[in-house]
């Protein structure tokens, strides 16, 4: 796209909820990515309390006089382009995305509606169901007392985790009532929904990565995740990985490829997912089943998606490009 000025790209990372930490370490990782011949940059931090900093102030998003952007020490700091690289709650599901559509900010990622859809995981399991997807059997709760109903529902053992949290924040595998119900009662004091559902041992953790901005469109062969310890929690994922590898290009048959990027792009084009996103999927023998949509992937030097983009032709800087370019093309 060519032009006489440089846009303004705002990193905006951190937030208010259990994976700020992860949101950090991505934006490490990003920054340099962002070509700086093109774009000038803006590091945006939102704390645990949500309060926004930028250049060593409190910053505040806002439309002002035709102009969109950050009012940082009374001084209004234009804004062309953000990527939201948060995670989880209060960033990946719609908040701060209907901020920012608020102040008139084009953005990477999700929109609203899309990115709250896909932050619940119950719900995005029934859109699957809808289009006839397979999803392992599953309820949702919302106390300690309808966590009992899945005894009977569903059958030792379970996987209790909350509705709307990634990296799984707040998981547990269950074989007995006391931990159903101690691990329901962790879950609920992190969201107001739990989603209990069966649980199969050792299966295959298949990913598809989704990438469409700027007219180009991919989904991508699935990567794999292979641990070697019970799942794949938020430690294995993030703290130590020893015993965790990441292939950009799981060893599966090309019927298994094609009936992931099928339902991939299902679901995708379903919900209205924009610019980038992965698919994540179990699969147990001949049987596949669909897990859960991130809206926006990790970007630590651990995480999959990008990598899983390289092995399909497009370099990490190449990527980040192409998704603000995307973004600066709309309206």
């Amino acid at each position: 796209m060519e032009r006489n000025y440089k846009p303004t790209v705002a990193l905006i990372y951190g937030g208010r909820g259990c994976e700020s930490d992860v949101s950090v370490r991505g934006a490490e990782q990003i920054m340099p990515l962002i070509d700086r011949e093109k774009y000038k940059t803006l590091s945006v931090f939102i704390d645990k309390d949500g309060r926004w900093f930028c250049n060593g102030g409190e910053a505040t998003l806002a439309f002002i006089e035709g102009v969109s952007g950050l009012v940082i020490r009374d001084e209004m700091n234009a804004v062309d382009c953000a990527i939201p690289l948060l995670h989880g709650d209060f960033g990946e599901d719609g908040v701060v995305q209907g901020a920012l559509e608020n102040a008139k900010i084009r953005y990477v990622g999700c929109g609203v509606t899309a990115g709250a859809v896909c932050a619940d995981k119950a719900l995005t399991k029934m859109v699957a169901r809808a289009l006839g997807i397979p999803t392992l059997p599953s309820i949702t709760v919302t106390s300690e007392s309808e966590a009992l109903l899945a005894e009977k529902a569903l059958g030792y053992p379970m996987f209790v985790k909350p509705c709307s949290l990634g990296s799984s924040v707040g998981t547990a595998r269950v074989v007995n009532r006391d931990e159903l119900l101690s691990a329901a009662r962790a879950a609920l004091k992190l969201d107001r929904c739990v989603l209990i559902e069966s649980y199969i041992s050792h299966p295959r953790e298949l990913e598809c990565a989704y990438f469409g901005a700027n007219c180009k469109e991919m989904f991508t062969n699935p990567g794999e995740i292979v641990c070697r310890g019970d799942f794949y929690d938020y430690e294995r994922k993030y703290f130590s990985t020893e015993d965790v590898s990441v292939l950009p290009e799981a060893d599966i048959g090309a019927d298994i490829k094609e009936k992931i990027k099928e339902y991939s792009a299902l679901l995708v084009h379903t919900i209205g997912v924009r610019d980038l996103c992965r698919v994540d999927f179990f699969l147990k023998g001949d049987d596949l089943y669909f897990n859960e949509i991130n809206t926006m992937p990790g970007f630590t030097p651990d995480s999959l998606y990008p990598e899983m983009l390289k092995n399909a032709g497009i370099q990490p800087r190449e990527l980040i490009g192409l998704l603000i370019e995307g973004a600066l093309m709309r309206d």
